[in-house]
Order: structure tokens, then sequence, then C-alpha cells
């Protein structure tokens, strides 16, 4: 029983050693002095969170118009794609007649 109580002993003094050190880093820490901040960023910490949505808001009219835009080229696209298949359909399938 007393090796357990030793070792015990020795995790409770190695336990208040690292605490110790710990305390120690975080003073340290403490007492240093922080990095220099950019102007540019404490700036735009500044600003209201309303504010940098509102750099980024599009009228809900433009958006509309995007994507009419958009999927009136994607009908066009695979408008040309059908087109472009079939055209090939139709020279192999004529190619292959001819020759027989």
């Amino acid at each position: 029983m007393s090796d357990r109580l030793d070792e015990l002993r020795r995790q409770r003094d190695l336990a208040r050693a690292q605490l110790a050190w710990l305390d120690a880093q975080i003073a340290q820490a403490e007492a240093a002095p922080g990095p220099a901040v950019p102007a540019a960023v404490r700036g735009a910490e500044a600003r209201s969170p309303e504010a940098i949505l509102e750099e980024f808001r599009t009228a809900p009219a433009a958006i509309a118009t995007r994507a009419k835009l958009g999927c009136i080229l994607y009908f066009a696209g695979a408008m040309a794609l059908l087109v472009l298949g079939a055209g090939a359909v139709f020279l192999l399938y004529a190619r292959a007649t001819r020759g027989h």
C-alpha cells in the first residue's frame, strides 16, 4: 500500500508542477502585447452586419432577369444538342443505307 500512496503523491506533485507551468504561461501571454491589427481590418470590424450584407445585396428584379436569361440559355443549349444529335443519327443512318 505504501508504493501506491507514494505513486499517488508523486502524480499529485507532477500535476501541481504542470498547473504552475500553465499559470506562468498564461500570465506571460496576458502580459505580452497583442499583434498589431491593420487599419483595414479594424475598419471592417467596426461595420455592422447589415452594412456588410447591403454591400452584396442584389435587387429582386435583377435576380429574376438573370434567372430567366439562364433558363433561356440552358434551353437553347439543350435544343442545340438535340438538333446535333438528331443530325448525327440521320447522317449515320443515311450513310448506312447507301452502302447496302
